[in-house]
């Protein structure tokens, strides 16, 4: 349990994507859709579940990746969320693997 006045816990997770700025507002507004996201840049944020648990989600750099001649753009995404509820965290993960998948699922 933290003391009062203590930040909770802060996760951050790394994944390679193939997403555009546009695609990922787009879909960040599912990741809760009862709670509003902002926007700024590369950058979208909202909260998520009963614990209005803080996340953010930013886009690297895009570029290109090929297999053979199909080419497609590609960019490092940061995902991070507060919070120390494993639960909430773990809803949370779920909930973006789902809103976020493509193709074969």
């Amino acid at each position: 349990m933290r003391e009062e006045g203590e930040r909770p816990t802060e996760r951050v997770f790394a994944f390679e994507m193939a997403l555009s700025e546009a695609e990922m507002v787009r879909l960040a507004a599912h990741l809760d859709p009862d709670r509003p996201i902002s926007h700024d840049g590369a950058t979208v944020a909202g909260r998520f579940g009963s614990d209005a648990a803080p996340w953010s989600m930013t886009l690297g750099r895009p570029r290109e990746r090929g297999f053979g001649p199909i080419r497609f753009a590609i960019a490092d995404v940061t995902l991070s969320i507060a919070g120390d509820d494993e639960a909430t965290i773990a809803a949370f993960l779920a909930r973006f693997h789902l809103v976020f998948r493509k193709g074969g699922g």
